[in-house]
C-alpha cells in the first residue's frame, strides 16, 4: 500500500495478512451499498422483526448497529455523488412470492422463519419490505443488482459488469457483515478484484462475529477502513494528490 493509503487502513499491532497492496483510484473504484432494504436494515421489518418476535433481545445489538451503520453509508453515498464515484445498490429479493428462484436452502430458511413469526413475504418484490431504506433510495441513473443469493457474483451478472465499465476496486458497505458483505467480499477477492470495506459502514447481528469477519477480511481478502469520515478523507486525498501530479 502507498504511505497515502497506509495511514487509513486498520491493521492491528502483530496481526498477520498476506493481503497484497493495494493502489486505490477512485476514477476505477465503486462505492457498493448491499442489501439496505427494509427486510434486512431496519429492526421493526422483515428478518430483524421476524428474530426480535421470536427471540426477544437477540437484535439489539444490530438494531444499535443500523443506527450508526446507515448514517454512515449516507455520508459514503453523498460524498460518492459529489465527486462523480460510481455507485452500485446491491438488492436481494425474488418476482416469486414463494421464492422459487431462490437455492434450496435460503429459501428454506427464509419460508421456515416466515411461517414460525407469523410473517410473510421478507424478499418477494411485491412487498413493501424489499425497498431500500428510504434515507438511500438511489437515484434514476445509479445501478441496481437484484441477486437470489447472499453473494453478489453467484446470481447476477455483477461480474461482467465491473468489468465492462472498468472498475477494478470495490468500496464495500451495507448488510449482514458475516454473511452477503462475507461472502461478496471473498468472491471478489477471489476474481482478482480490489476491496476496501469500511467498518462503521458495515452491520452485524453480534460484535464477536463481526470483529472475526473484519480480521478475516484484514487476513488476505479486503482493507479496513475503520470510518467513513476516514474513508472519505483518503479518496479526497488521493484525488487531490493526482489532481497535483
Amino acid at each position: 500500500m502507498n504511505s497515502i493509503e497506509d495511514r487509513y487502513f486498520d491493521k492491528p499491532t502483530g496481526e498477520i495478512s498476506l493481503l497484497p497492496p493495494i493502489e486505490l483510484d477512485p476514477r476505477k473504484a465503486a462505492l457498493v451499498i448491499i442489501d439496505m432494504q427494509y427486510h434486512d436494515a431496519h429492526p421493526d421489518h422483515g428478518v430483524v422483526a421476524a428474530l426480535e418476535k421470536l427471540y426477544p433481545g437477540s437484535t439489539a445489538y444490530y438494531a444499535q448497529r443500523l443506527s450508526t451503520t446507515v448514517p454512515a453509508i449516507q455520508r459514503l453515498l453523498d460524498y460518492a455523488r459529489a465527486s462523480s464515484l460510481e455507485i452500485i445498490h446491491l438488492v436481494v429479493g425474488s418476482d416469486y412470492q414463494d421464492l422459487r428462484d431462490f437455492n434450496r436452502r435460503m429459501r428454506a430458511w427464509i419460508l421456515d422463519l416466515q411461517a414460525r413469526s407469523g410473517m410473510a413475504d421478507f424478499y418477494w418484490t411485491s412487498s413493501p419490505t424489499f425497498r431500500i431504506l428510504e434515507e438511500l433510495t438511489p437515484l434514476p441513473h445509479e445501478i441496481i443488482f437484484r441477486k437470489r443469493s447472499f453473494g453478489a457474483f453467484n446470481s447476477t451478472n455483477f461480474e461482467n459488469f465491473l468489468r465492462e465499465i472498468g472498475v477494478e476496486t470495490l468500496l464495500i458497505t451495507g448488510c449482514v457483515t458475516n454473511y452477503c458483505i462475507e461472502t461478496t467480499v471473498r468472491d471478489a477477492a477471489d476474481r482478482g478484484f480490489s476491496v476496501i470495506v469500511t467498518d462503521e459502514a458495515v452491520a452485524g447481528f453480534d460484535q464477536a462475529s463481526h470483529d472475526a469477519t473484519m480480521g478475516s477480511f484484514r487476513g488476505g481478502f479486503a482493507a479496513v477502513v475503520p470510518t467513513a469520515d476516514q474513508m472519505i478523507a483518503l479518496l479526497k486525498e488521493i484525488k487531490e494528490t493526482r489532481s497535483l501530479s
